[in-house]
């Protein structure tokens, strides 16, 4: 099957792809899921995100760390 560029960029927002950008994003559905009124999170809450959305905690750079919140805070 072939997708769309729009049908690429919607599963890449939700998470569903393992590009990076999808993993972030990923990450960021967990822990919107799990801490519906947002604020900080300690570090083993976001360990367990990932863990529980199937991604390797360990792989997150700085860059990444900022792409997510920058994420997190726009809702």
């Amino acid at each position: 099957m072939a997708y769309d560029p729009w049908m690429l960029n919607a599963m890449e927002e939700y998470g569903c792809t393992d590009t990076n950008d999808g993993l972030i994003n990923r990450v960021a559905v967990e822990i919107q899921r799990t801490h519906p009124s947002g604020g900080n999170i300690a570090d083993d809450e976001f360990r367990r995100a990932c863990l529980n959305c199937g991604v390797n905690p360990s792989s997150f750079t700085q860059s990444d760390i900022e792409k997510l919140t920058r994420r997190l805070n726009r809702g």
